[in-house]
């Protein structure tokens, strides 16, 4: 028994994210087949678009001008990041 357990990884295979809570980020998951915590990071993507939109659909319009360009700068920094690559 004492051989299973030194053999057990916490670490998906796939991205190496540990599955703990705040820990990984959802962003390294690789949404495979042999993930081990791929259903979960799914959900935690979902809930970060949610809460992204929820932000621009309820809060923009209240930021100071100085707030949205600082936003937008973000945004457009990301959208390179991840659509450019």
């Amino acid at each position: 028994m004492a051989e299973d357990t030194k053999d057990h990884s916490p670490y998906c295979p796939e991205c190496e994210a540990c599955g703990e809570e705040g820990c990984c980020s959802a962003l390294m998951c690789k949404q495979s087949e042999n993930g081990d915590y791929c259903s979960k990071y799914l959900k935690d993507l979902r809930f970060g678009y949610y809460m992204q939109r929820w932000v621009e659909n309820n809060l923009m319009e209240d930021l100071t001008e100085e707030q949205q360009a600082k936003y937008n700068e973000e945004w457009d920094k990301a959208f390179d990041k991840f659509y450019k690559i």
